[in-house]
């Protein structure tokens, strides 16, 4: 009951974050940040050794060089506060993927800590730590931005269904008599999974887009108030399928890193700027990869981390809210092509283009554009019929022409299944 009510605190207060001011929001991020800095310093030697290092003072944060997941792996002893090493995080965690069971936690002298992995797309997993107070508020902000006619619906009993790999024991925090979760395992047959999505009758759907397509054609029915896409790329003819199926579709983004970006009213994606603050490296063509700081986080400090996200932001919202707007996350850059130019250098291709490409052949169902070489792309098709073979070669090479990309070969098969549980990657980066 304690919980419960703690999370509605936080949802309540988080009404007050909406800043439509951007200065005032500025501000706000630079209290934060001043308080926060100095305790992440103190409690977190990794931290401690990076300002050192870089020969900077805890109030010159922005200019501490950026690290990366692998950097963050490979220092987990010394860069988290609870005292936990990466091997006790990763016994507790895979140990609940081979089970199913995701109950247990880490304790630890300072509380119980929620323990957990990303699905580790780009070949680079991450485990992440989330102590008790940090898992009451963020399941706070998210039933801010995610219930279905907040505040009103607090009121109606609401069924929550989640399509993952890993059951959200975050979210659970919030679960009482009138808000009900359901978890769906997607290790689970898609008949299965669709019969039972078909008796739940979620008023809230959430699961990666992919696997939502795939039990939508299994033949699931349910007209939930709104389906929140989470975990994979969202793209516009998953988007046009799913409202078509199931009802409204909004985005959450998510990564190790921390909770990012969440939808505004009018369901447009907005960084979660009231708690994370974020530069951008730009990367030319209007992409941008965020470098982030959770202002709140102390379990797992993350400080100066860089994404391997891809981002284009977006001017404004009919929302008023001063926290940027996410146009597009375009794709993990670990997926961006690296292909010959027609004067002999190298160029990179971003996945937003291969995806375009490919979403214009008729009657393609789904697809893998995998680089295998130099200059090899591997193109899987479904279905992997001739006409589509030479409509899907006919795009991809004018696509890339259009680019600058040279010669290249492209190599056809037809689409390989995906370890069960596993992320949707259509553009893949497989050579080195």
């Amino acid at each position: 009951m304690l919980d419960r009510l703690t999370v509605l605190g936080h949802a309540l207060n988080e009404g007050g974050l909406l800043f439509r001011d951007r200065a005032k929001l500025e501000r706000h991020q630079s209290r934060l940040a001043t308080e926060h800095l100095r305790w992440a310093a103190v409690h977190s030697s990794y931290t401690a050794s990076r300002f050192r290092q870089a020969g900077l003072g805890v109030g010159q944060w922005r200019q501490l060089p950026p690290i990366s997941k692998a950097e963050m792996m490979a220092n987990f002893g010394t860069l988290n506060t609870a005292g936990v090493t990466l091997a006790e995080v990763l016994a507790v965690a895979r140990h609940a993927e081979q089970t199913r069971d995701f109950s247990p936690v880490l304790r630890t002298p300072g509380g119980e800590i929620t323990v957990g992995l990303s699905s580790g797309t780009s070949g680079n997993q991450g485990a992440f730590l989330v102590s008790r107070t940090e898992r009451l508020q963020w399941a706070g902000v998210v039933l801010r931005h995610l219930l279905p006619g907040w505040p009103a619906g607090l009121l109606r009993r609401q069924r929550v269904a989640f399509v993952l790999r890993a059951e959200g024991q975050l979210y659970r925090s919030v679960g009482s008599s009138r808000l009900h979760f359901e978890f769906l395992d997607l290790l689970r047959p898609v008949d299965e999974l669709a019969e039972r999505l078909t008796a739940i009758r979620p008023t809230l759907l959430i699961g990666p887009p992919g696997v939502l397509c795939a039990l939508l054609n299994a033949g699931a029915t349910a007209r939930p108030e709104r389906v929140v896409s989470v975990a994979e790329v969202l793209e516009d003819a998953d988007r046009a399928a799913l409202e078509a199926g199931f009802g409204p579709v909004v985005e959450v983004y998510q990564a190790t890193e921390g909770l990012l970006a969440l939808p505004c009213p009018h369901g447009h994606l907005h960084l979660n700027e009231a708690h994370v603050h974020f530069d951008f490296e730009a990367l030319g063509n209007g992409y941008v990869q965020p470098v982030l700081t959770d202002l709140r986080r102390r379990a797992q400090p993350m400080i100066r981390h860089r994404l391997n996200d891809l981002l284009v932001l977006a001017d404004g919202c009919t929302c008023e809210q001063a926290a940027r707007r996410v146009a597009r996350i375009a794709g993990r850059q670990d997926d961006a092509l690296n292909l010959p130019s027609a004067s002999g250098t190298r160029l990179t291709i971003w996945p937003d283009f291969v995806r375009g490409a490919l979403n214009r052949v008729a009657d393609l169902r789904e697809y893998r554009a995998a680089q295998v070489g130099a200059a090899t792309l591997h193109l899987q098709l479904d279905p992997d019929a001739p006409a589509l073979r030479e409509a899907a070669e006919r795009e991809m090479r004018s696509a890339l022409a259009r680019l600058g990309v040279g010669d290249i070969e492209l190599m056809f098969g037809p689409l390989l299944a995906d370890w069960p549980g596993a992320k949707r990657r259509r553009v893949v980066q497989s050579w080195h």
